[in-house]
């Protein structure tokens, strides 16, 4: 059977206790997949940040991520460092050091975020 979501029927909501309320998330997968090859994946989400905002600096215990920018521009945090983010920059995001993404364009960022355990 295929498994298949459309961003556009997943709601928007914002995570306030972590990322600021400005910020849109849509959660497409959170699950515990059946394949052995991805065991230790948690799931895929569309950031939607508006320009001037951030999904301020925070860190997960046992996730590291990838944020996919998809659309927009700003700037990505990595523990102490900061670099330039744009369309089709890729950035991976070890488990356990602060990160964030900082919009710093005139447009709304689209991230995808993908993430996976770690033990």
């Amino acid at each position: 059977m295929i498994e298949k979501v459309n961003l556009n029927d997943v709601p928007k909501k914002a995570m306030n206790e972590i990322h600021g309320e400005k910020v849109l998330y849509q959660i497409v997968w959170r699950f515990t997949p059946k394949a052995e090859m991805l065991k230790s994946f948690r799931g895929v989400a569309r950031l939607t940040v508006p320009p001037g905002e951030t999904n301020l600096m925070h860190n997960h215990a046992k996730e590291e991520q990838i944020y996919i920018v998809l659309s927009g521009s700003g700037e990505i945090q990595v523990g102490e460092e900061r670099a330039p983010a744009g369309p089709g920059d890729v950035v991976y995001l070890p488990a356990n050091v602060p990160h964030g993404f900082f919009n710093t364009g005139d447009k709304p960022a689209v991230i995808l975020n993908i993430g996976a355990g770690v033990a």
